[in-house]
């Protein structure tokens, strides 16, 4: 009984969508995420000295309403509001800078750190160099940032882990003190080791808004903003790039790596759930495991067929006899008897019938003539039992007499 009761859980119709939903809540519930000790990510949920908390707090102090963003950006995206990328490990995805920037040509503002190769930088035509000191502008391409009171503003250096700020141009290159820009400057520059004039802080126009790009946001770190220079700096970025207290500033904290569709649960959940092919997939699924359940269970169990116990060849022999002997079918068994000795001794000759046969074998095997008569007349004519055991002897008397 218990292994009946086994062999009912173990069923394909059971098994299977047992193992798909296990497997799914393996996918599903999968930890993820950063595992670094070292968390290097600027964002405002950090006090380590890397985080950017501290310029989070102050700038609220300061007039500014800040905000923290945990969901990707999804058009419309307000166009009224500051948003600050600051360097997320999770580039934006190619829609999300098209939402994103369509908002800025409409009035919003963006501060920015892309990476190479990223959509956001591809769209902004502005490269970060390989130590992020300098940008470069691709294609040489500055109409929408060329006038002079706009195009480059300000620069800032990662220089040994803490921030370097940069000197106006003409300044004395032996001047270490940070400068911060005045209200009145104009035009900041940084020169690089080949002796070319690259900005390290820029304001693009774009539309009604613009985008500040930065190459090297160490500023913003909590360890930089604690002795105040870091914070000065990035007040009067923000002041210049004509973003005044009050404005909301939004920071994208879902490319940070916090957000409630960030993990694997609520991204899988917001593709099938919130979006048309999604919820057409999961519906074809029911309907996949309604059709399942439908056919795979019984509304009534299944009886066990009765197994037959075959009979052993000596059995099943006795039993033939028993029931030729009961319906006195000597010829049959005449019959079946002459077959038998055929297919045993063929004589080389295909001959179509049994008496045909007989008649061959008197003719090839003259000592057993009697015996092929005796069967010849057993297979037409009915016999009385005791004279159909003759039969029996002539078979045995031809088989000696063909095999010497």
């Amino acid at each position: 009984m218990a292994e009946r009761r086994i062999d009912r859980w173990l069923r394909p119709v059971i098994v299977l969508p047992v193992l798909g939903a296990l497997l799914v809540a393996a996918v599903i519930f999968s930890p993820g995420g950063f595992t670094s000790s070292l968390d290097m990510r600027l964002t405002t949920y950090s006090t380590t000295p890397f985080g950017a908390r501290a310029l989070y707090d102050v700038l609220g102090r300061l007039g500014w309403h800040v905000v923290r963003q945990r969901n990707a950006f999804r058009a419309p995206v307000d166009s009224t509001v500051t948003y600050l990328l600051l360097s997320p490990p999770y580039d934006p995805s190619a829609t999300e800078v098209s939402a994103l920037l369509d908002a800025v040509r409409r009035g919003a503002t963006i501060v920015v750190s892309p990476d190479a190769g990223s959509a956001l930088a591809d769209s902004l035509r502005i490269r970060r160099t390989r130590f992020d000191e300098d940008l470069e502008v691709e294609q040489s391409d500055t109409a929408d940032a060329s006038d002079s009171a706009s195009s480059f503003i300000a620069a800032a250096i990662n220089a040994g882990g803490f921030s370097r700020y940069l000197r106006p141009v003409g300044t004395s290159e032996r001047d270490t003190a940070p400068v911060f820009p005045p209200d009145t400057t104009t035009l900041l520059r940084v020169r690089a080791d080949s002796g070319r004039m690259r900005p390290a802080v820029m304001v693009r126009k774009l539309g009604k808004g613009a985008a500040l790009v930065v190459a090297d946001l160490a500023f913003a770190r909590n360890d930089n903003v604690r002795d105040t220079t870091g914070m000065i700096l990035a007040v009067r970025l923000l002041e210049r790039a004509g973003i005044d207290p009050g404005r909301r500033l939004v920071f994208d904290e879902y490319h940070q790596g916090f957000g409630d569709a960030t993990s694997m649960s609520g991204v899988i959940g917001q593709a099938l759930f919130g979006t048309p092919v999604g919820r057409a997939a999961v519906q074809a699924l029911i309907a996949g495991l309604i059709l399942l359940l439908a056919v795979g269970i019984r509304p009534v169990a299944p009886r066990e067929r009765p197994s037959i116990e075959r009979r052993s060849p000596l059995e099943h022999v006795g039993a033939l006899r028993l029931a030729y002997e009961q319906i006195q079918a000597t010829r049959l068994a005449t019959n079946r008897l002459v077959r038998g000795l055929r297919r045993r001794h063929p004589l080389g000759a295909g001959s179509s019938t049994d008496d045909a046969y007989l008649s061959l074998l008197a003719q090839r095997v003259p000592v057993a003539a009697g015996d092929a008569a005796l069967l010849q007349r057993a297979l037409t004519t009915q016999m009385a039992p005791t004279d159909w055991v003759a039969v029996g002897g002539a078979i045995d008397h031809i088989e000696r007499a063909i095999t010497p």
